[in-house]
């Protein structure tokens, strides 16, 4: 889907993870969805609505990584 042809390549992998995020940031309009939709896939989401998915993964995930985004907002 996004031109990777190692992902075991830093590189490519950086490069298609941040095309993909900005992609779902796109199309959800929202951090915490965009979040669920990159862990649980864009269908999840839809599936329940455009909510965050009842998957306790992705609910710790989602929670983790926007804790993060925060404390480096406030720190940098």
């Amino acid at each position: 889907r996004f031109g990777v042809n190692d992902s075991f390549d830093p590189q490519q992998n950086i490069f298609a993870g941040a095309l993909y995020l900005k992609i779902l940031l796109k199309e959800f309009r929202s951090n915490e969805l965009a979040l669920a939709a990159y862990n649980a896939g864009e269908g999840a989401v839809r599936r329940y609505k455009n909510t965050i998915p009842p998957y306790p993964e992705t609910q710790k995930y989602v929670s983790k990584v926007l804790s993060f985004y925060k404390y480096y907002q406030r720190n940098l």
